[in-house]
């Protein structure tokens, strides 16, 4: 891994500023995180301890002297903008920064903390206002042409990872050994940082578990497989499904394989800024319901990708809110139909919203893979 961010100045700079302004829409004068993705998008830092304070004029990371080398390296980019900080009690200095006994203000803090950590925070700042709110996250939903590079990248190495665990496989296996296969092709790369969710390995009815933990079922001749791999790279996750037919498939699994690849099309087609997220996970569900499978097409469609696997606040899901997409978003698109007891088979790409066609990343090819046949 790089000792510095794969990012220009200038696009630091303007996170901040992004950041800023966001934080300004929503009446807040300062920001305080911990979330490792936020504190890297926001500042470049990748190591812990991480908590960064952010007003309009002051922006300050809070790590340890043993990190400081590496802060000093990772945000060089920011030097001018942003103050290192080896204070052992981050929040004990923040309060001292941010204390004003005429003036009461309002403090964004992470959507994701516990109750007991947003209860400690409150007695830590106690005359002032805390919301829990996502400007970062917001920032981090439109990707920059270089982030887009990195989730290529990730993209490509997943893809390659994926092509080399294919052959190894047989009838006879187990899931469990299936899995191990796809780790060690991961840790034989340079490049990884390290897998971007425990690898989902299916076999048979098992795959009506949606995140299914691979466990000892045995692979057996004509099973259907679905596979679900992702890597991070840079920072960056990937996250690619395909199902694959351990010999001779049915016609029912033939059908329902042309079923999902005919609604992921269908759905990918109108992925254009203007879109919303609903008509795009309607496009795929009208599909599968129509070839009478809509019961079992129980999940979203896919979801937001960067600096996590699932970049929060951005869903391709009637159950979350209905988003306009914007030239920069970048989503999984990953139908699914699952037979309780027989198979599953599920597919996925990772789409970039642009200023005209929605743009696939993911090349690997998605007709039906016959092994041992």
């Amino acid at each position: 891994m790089p000792t510095h961010p794969p990012f220009s100045a200038p696009e630091m700079r303007d996170r901040l500023t992004r950041i800023r302004a966001a934080m300004t829409t929503h009446g807040h004068h300062a920001l305080i995180t911990s979330n490792p993705a936020n504190v890297r998008y926001a500042t470049g830092f990748r190591g812990e301890p991480h908590t960064l304070l952010l007003t309009q004029t002051e922006a300050i990371l809070y790590t340890s002297f043993r990190t400081l080398p590496w802060a000093e390296a990772q945000t060089h980019l920011l030097q001018s903008e942003i103050e290192l900080s080896t204070t052992p009690a981050p929040l004990s200095d923040i309060a001292k920064k941010l204390a004003d006994q005429n003036l009461i203000i309002t403090i964004s803090v992470d959507q994701t903390l516990t109750h007991s950590a947003f209860l400690h925070l409150q007695k830590q700042l106690p005359t002032h206002t805390l919301q829990t709110s996502d400007p970062i996250e917001r920032c981090r939903r439109l990707k920059s042409p270089a982030e887009i590079d990195l989730l290529i990248q990730s993209q490509r190495i997943n893809e390659s990872i994926f092509t080399s665990v294919i052959p190894q496989i047989t009838p006879g296996m187990t899931e469990r050994t299936v899995q191990g296969i796809m780790l060690t092709e991961i840790a034989k790369r340079d490049e990884v940082d390290g897998y971007s969710f425990a690898p989902i390995v299916a076999a048979a009815g098992n795959a009506w578990e949606i995140h299914h933990l691979p466990d000892d079922t045995i692979i057996r001749k004509n099973d259907m497989l679905l596979l679900d791999l992702g890597v991070i790279h840079q920072g960056y996750a990937s996250d690619m499904t395909r199902t694959l037919c351990m010999g001779q498939p049915t016609a029912q699994m033939q059908n329902i394989y042309h079923t999902v690849r005919h609604a992921q099309e269908a759905a990918i087609h109108l992925m254009r800024p203007g879109a919303h997220t609903h008509q795009i996970d309607s496009a795929a569900r009208e599909i599968i319901t129509h070839a009478g499978h809509g019961k079992s097409f129980t999940h979203g469609l896919g979801h937001s990708i960067g600096l996590e696997t699932h970049d929060p606040g951005l869903n391709l899901s009637p159950f979350k809110p209905n988003d306009l997409l914007l030239p920069g978003m970048a989503f999984t698109v990953e139908p699914g139909i699952y037979l309780p007891d027989a198979f599953g088979i599920r597919t996925e790409d990772v789409i970039i919203i642009t200023e005209d066609a929605p743009k696939n990343i993911t090349t690997q090819n998605k007709d039906l893979l016959q092994l041992n046949s």
